[in-house]
């Protein structure tokens, strides 16, 4: 019989990539939790301001930590990956800023 060599690390690589993801997953899971806890009891002007605040931690997260770290975060180059979320932040800030009645007592 022939030796067929055992061939273990990707099948490592991407168990330890699948619990990363999660983490990540999870993590943006929190924050829209947290941003729609935010708009139920201050209005919808704090869930895009949470929301906003989520997305540039986002893109530090992403500017900053490797590929590995970001998970499914990842899509394209880290500077793309930065600048479109970040367009998209300061986007929903703007916008929560600028709508009027964000004052859910009002």
């Amino acid at each position: 019989m022939t030796d067929v060599p055992e061939v273990r690390g990707r099948a490592e690589v991407d168990a330890t990539a699948g619990r990363r993801g999660s983490a990540v997953l999870v993590a943006v899971a929190a924050l829209v939790a947290g941003a729609l806890v935010a708009g139920v009891v201050l209005g919808f002007r704090a869930t895009g301001l949470v929301l906003g605040a989520g997305l540039v931690v986002v893109a530090v997260v992403r500017l900053t930590g490797s590929t590995r770290a970001a998970g499914p975060l990842a899509v394209r180059s880290r500077a793309v990956d930065a600048v479109v979320v970040l367009v998209l932040a300061a986007a929903l800030v703007v916008l929560s800023l600028l709508t009027p009645g964000g004052d859910p007592r009002v």
